[in-house]
């Protein structure tokens, strides 16, 4: 196998176990919430490495700069190691979170270094077959993870369950290490760093986490939580291009559609496994499958998006509108069902609801995906590593708020016991969010000059 093919088999499995940690998690969160007594820490927990990722992310194209990108792939990797051994070990919720935090500080870092190696190393061909690849990796992924967790959960525990998949996460590090290794060597043009936005952006964030805290009032909650987004917005306006947030034509408005559909489906997936499992009684199992459902449906679709993508701008903005009503109609409906009498099968409709939002989230988002890194940079002056830094950085954003946010609030209501209408407000929300994506797209579609 070439050089390139090696890199781009270390990158697929780099994705495959990216996918698998992002269902592992929302899988077993109630088990370690009632493990630990921390339900009102779920925002925490979802918020923490999220946090420390906005602090050194960052420091990708800073670090970049300075050392050589094998390097920084095998010594970062042992700080996300070192993480979740201590949330694997961790007796109480407070050692648990900063062991999620050490994670993400590594994390962040290596956000930017992955995807600076697709765009800027693999040759145009061997990138476009990698991007394609990721929702071949995702199918995989969406039935390795949530099945993963539960089960070794159910013969073991949620700690062995954090971390039995790390040899696979190195293996897969010190391979792509070796492939680049004097591809991308440290530059000389020096960019200046933005820790500063980004540590407001961490500090909105963690307002937004402490959001649930049963121990926080809730007229002081909804203080912070006002205080954290309006943080998280001017933070984002400085870090993100210019145009992003007001959906410029063109690319930002490329960069906002896909913050959008970030917020909303991470929003909502953030508390799909609280939904079953604390809400309509469920099992981990059964949690796990709903979870499988939206990510198989995602991964097909994203499979049929790729294969047939839209030779035209109004193809893109038919398909967007067809992936965002169905979005919103998965959404909306898994909202209804949770208020109807128990006597229903909740659990199976909730696993149609979600596996239809899975379906919308693959229609539209690797053509998004496409129109931000394959816009030529003389249409907007932006380069393609900036666009895919910024592509990073807009989904970590949305998805940070959204699935903090969601998370915190309904795990408020899950620890004092109340209904499940924080639930149904956060999926009806969301959902009419999804059906805003067709005027972002048509904003898309449309391209603006910068003379």
């Amino acid at each position: 196998m070439t050089r390139a093919g090696l890199l781009a088999a270390a990158l697929l499995g780099l994705e495959l176990v990216a996918g698998m940690q992002a269902y592992l998690l929302n899988t077993v969160m109630p088990v370690i919430g009632s493990d630990l007594d921390a339900k009102d820490f779920y925002g925490v927990i979802v918020g923490s490495a999220q946090i420390a990722m906005f602090l050194t992310m960052p420091l990708g194209p800073y670090l970049l700069q300075r050392f050589r990108v094998d390097r920084l792939l095998v010594h970062l990797s042992w700080l996300t190691v070192a993480g979740s051994v201590s949330s694997a070990v961790a007796p109480n919720v407070g050692v648990f979170v900063a062991g999620r935090v050490a994670s993400g500080l590594g994390a962040g870092a290596l956000a930017t270094v992955s995807l600076a190696a697709i765009v800027s190393v693999l040759p145009a061909g061997w990138r476009r077959a990698v991007l394609a690849g990721f929702s071949v990796t995702w199918v995989f992924a969406s039935l390795a993870g949530p099945l993963y967790a539960a089960w070794v959960t159910s013969v073991a525990s949620w700690r062995w369950a954090l971390v039995l998949y790390l040899p696979l996460l190195i293996a897969a590090r010190i391979v792509a290490a070796r492939q680049l290794r004097g591809t991308m060597q440290p530059g000389t043009d020096k960019e200046p760093l933005t820790l500063g936005s980004a540590g407001m952006l961490a500090g909105g964030v963690a307002l937004l986490s402490l959001v649930g805290l049963q121990a926080v009032p809730s007229a002081v909650a909804v203080t912070m939580g006002a205080i954290g987004a309006v943080a998280v917005i001017f933070a984002a306006r400085r870090l993100l291009p210019p145009g992003t947030l007001s959906a410029r034509a063109g690319r930002p408005a490329a960069l906002a559609t896909m913050g959008l559909l970030a917020g909303v489906y991470f929003g909502a997936q953030a508390i799909m496994s609280i939904i079953v499992q604390d809400l309509l009684g469920g099992t981990t199992g059964q949690a796990a499958l709903v979870l499988a459902g939206s990510g198989m449906g995602w991964a097909l679709a994203g499979l049929a998006a790729s294969r047939w993508p839209p030779r035209t701008s109004r193809a893109y903005v038919c398909r967007a509108a067809v992936g965002g009503s169905l979005i919103g109609l998965g959404l909306l409906g898994t909202g209804a069902v949770i208020l109807t009498d128990d006597a229903l099968p909740r659990i199976t409709v909730v696993l149609l609801g979600w596996t239809l939002a899975g379906i919308g989230m693959g229609l539209v988002y690797l053509d998004t995906l496409n129109k931000i890194v394959d816009v030529p940079p003389e249409v907007d002056g932006v380069t393609v590593p900036r666009a895919a830094a910024a592509t990073i950085l807009v989904e970590a954003i949305a998805t940070a708020v959204a699935a903090t946010l969601a998370s915190a609030v309904v795990g408020r209501a899950v620890a004092v016991g109340q209904d499940a209408n924080p639930a149904v407000v956060i999926l009806a929300v969301t959902g009419a969010g999804a059906l805003s994506l067709v005027w972002l797209a048509r904003r898309t579609a449309m391209v603006h000059v910068v003379r």
